[in-house]
């Protein structure tokens, strides 16, 4: 394993991206630093990026030199130093710290994912209930009353605390209400399987 790819393992194209002011949108969409655009056109994975709009491409490392206009180990030189990865480029590399190091960050991604998820989850139930509330609404007094019209009535409003305090809680707080996203996505999972999404 040589330096470029400890490098590469260590640093995501969208982290390195973002902290060299590459404007990122989302699903990772930015726009291209390498020729001027409105509309983002350059996609960035976690391993590589590629632009739709003039064809740049490259992996983490190649992004630097582009964006700096340095050789390979230059890049990797900017990379480690502002990172701060600790990697002594003189030397074999310490497989203990490029280990923690991965782990780190693997720790980083499934947690961002998990948080993902969270919200993601809320999101459907919120909108989920929303359509019913609207959709199934008695149209006359004398309309028969939905159930699901009732349903959404009575958890709305919990569905929406929840997902609008989601975003303002920290790492701990989303972790304790975990179980009660898991009993949401549940009960999201029931009223599909016995109503439909609409």
């Amino acid at each position: 394993m040589t330096i470029f790819d400890d490098i590469k393992s260590l640093v995501d194209v969208p982290t390195a991206a973002r902290s060299y002011g590459v404007e990122v949108h989302r699903g990772n969409m930015a726009l291209c630093p390498f020729h001027r655009e409105r509309n983002p056109s350059c996609k960035l994975y976690e391993d590589h990026y590629y632009c739709f709009g003039c064809q740049a491409h490259g992996d983490v490392i190649k992004l630097v030199q582009e964006l700096f206009g340095l050789k390979p180990i230059e890049a990797v030189k900017q990379i480690n130093s502002d990172f701060a990865l600790g990697l002594d480029l003189d030397k074999p590399p310490d497989m203990e710290k490029v280990n923690r190091r991965r782990r780190e960050i693997a720790e980083r991604k499934a947690e961002k994912a998990r948080a993902t998820h969270m919200y993601d989850v809320l999101l459907k139930y919120f909108t989920l209930l929303d359509r019913y509330k609207i959709r199934y609404a008695p149209k006359t007094p004398d309309d028969e009353i939905d159930g699901r019209f009732v349903y959404a009535l009575q958890n709305i409003g919990y569905a929406e605390y929840m997902l609008e305090s989601f975003n303002r809680f920290d790492k701990e707080q989303q972790a304790e209400v975990k179980l009660e996203v898991d009993r949401i996505e549940r009960e999201y999972k029931r009223c599909i399987e016995e109503w439909g999404e609409c």
